[in-house]
């Protein structure tokens, strides 16, 4: 860690941070850790989360520090899931329709996108569904579009990232990825619903760039 003057030492930061994500409600950028810890830069705060989490894999923990969207958080290990599941007897995460996510594949890969682009690519009105993904905080308004009558674009959210498990857009998965990142195969008919939306739209977008270079 840099040798700027400091209130603690790092076994104490340590302590501090794993304090504070144990009590977060959400994820917490580090950012927010370097302004709580006078001395402390985002190397510092890097090389503490480390610290914590070799600590934990060491003494066979069940748990782990986790970066999601764009902060850090403490979550239960992924080989622990299936005894989760037993003990809690249900699950809160979101379930989508298959309509909800061919839309949420759209706006995901296509940000900033309007609706009438949205019902262009699926053939029907996506009205309803764009609705209903707002009101899961996983579809945001993301400005008005420059063209004829300014319409709304629509983009994801950071509910998005967290229901996916990414640490940003840059690491959106490829469609062959996908089912491995939908909790441990819980929405598998899902998972292989919006791969295969995504396969689609990838395809899409290769033909349409071979169409511009010939």
């Amino acid at each position: 860690m840099s040798q700027a003057a400091r209130d603690i030492d790092p076994p104490q930061a340590r302590a501090i941070i794993e304090a504070i994500l144990l009590t977060a409600t959400e994820p917490v950028t580090p950012g927010r850790l370097v302004h709580l810890l006078a001395g402390y830069n985002g190397r510092d705060i890097r090389e503490a989360i480390d610290a914590l989490n070799a600590q934990y894999e060491a003494a066979g923990h069940g748990i782990a520090v986790v970066e999601l969207a764009g902060g850090y958080q403490l979550a239960s290990r992924q080989e622990c899931g299936p005894w989760l599941r037993k003990y809690h007897k249900t699950t809160r995460q979101v379930r989508l329709s298959p309509a909800g996510l061919e839309v949420l594949a759209i706006v995901a890969f296509k940000q900033p996108v309007t609706r009438v682009e949205i019902d262009n690519i699926r053939g029907v009105s996506s009205a309803s569904v764009l609705q209903t993904l707002m009101e899961l905080n996983m579809v945001r308004l993301a400005g008005r579009s420059d063209g004829i009558g300014k319409p709304m674009l629509f983009g994801t959210t950071r509910e998005f990232l967290l229901h996916f498990g990414l640490r940003g857009l840059a690491e959106l998965p490829k469609p062959k990825e996908l089912e491995e990142l939908i909790a441990e195969g819980q929405q598998p008919a899902a998972a292989r619903q919006l791969a295969s939306e995504l396969d689609e739209l990838q395809k899409q977008e290769e033909e349409g760039g071979e169409g511009e270079r010939s």
